[in-house]
């Protein structure tokens, strides 16, 4: 499972996150909505969700820079530029945010389950940070949980460079189509490996076409 990957090693190798700037994703699109070009819009929210410590409602805002968590019943569908975003219960995850532009180039989830597509960027990646992994993203849509053995992470569709935070050498590229090949990164070796095969689970179809959606595009299959 191990390799070795250029791609991933310049995403990971970088101190801090490069700039980029949002661009349609080519092929059958839908028109872009005037909230996807104007920056960040919540489109679902139920329950309680708390956005740098303040719990707001439907007509707030989550922008690059913000710390939201969602409690028990919470769940927050939002978008920001051509990225979308859904964050289930029990979640906490923080937006790294680009110094020259109002793009998101970082996420780090620290506990609970995160689905989210990206708008292709014409430079630079999305780099998620989670418990046992940390990926290097452009331009695809994935879903990603956090649980006691380790961290889910599916390569929903689109091609996403991941390494084991436990051991970086530890590293695999993913490239699919319709959720081909998802991994578990494990917290302890598994069969003498930090990284298992998984499969499709927690997520859906429907969850991806509808951030796609959100963003003005269809998914591709």
């Amino acid at each position: 499972m191990t390799s070795t990957d250029p791609y991933l090693g310049a995403v990971l190798g970088r101190r801090g996150f490069l700039s980029g700037s949002a661009a349609l994703a080519a092929g059958t699109l839908l028109p872009l909505p005037a909230f996807a070009q104007a920056g960040a819009r919540i489109d679902t929210l139920r329950g309680e969700v708390r956005v740098n410590g303040k719990r707001i409602g439907a007509d707030g805002a989550i922008r690059p820079g913000d710390h939201v968590a969602t409690l028990a019943d919470g769940y927050v569908v939002f978008a920001i530029g051509a990225d979308a975003f859904m964050l289930r219960e029990r979640s906490e995850l923080r937006l790294d945010p680009s110094p020259e532009t109002l793009l998101v180039t970082g996420l780090r989830i620290l506990t609970g389950a995160l689905g989210a597509v990206f708008g292709k960027r014409r430079s630079g990646d999305v780099r998620i940070v989670a418990p046992t992994v940390t990926a290097g993203i452009r331009g695809t849509g994935c879903y990603v949980e956090a649980r006691g053995d380790g961290t889910y992470f599916c390569t929903c569709y689109g091609t996403i460079a991941m390494a084991s935070s436990v051991n970086p050498r530890e590293r695999v590229t993913a490239t699919t189509r319709h959720h081909d090949s998802p991994q578990l990164f494990l917290h302890q070796p598994r069969d003498g490996s930090l990284i298992a095969p998984a499969g499709m689970q927690t997520h859906t179809d429907a969850e991806l076409e509808m951030l796609e959606k959100c963003v003005g595009r269809r998914a591709p299959w």
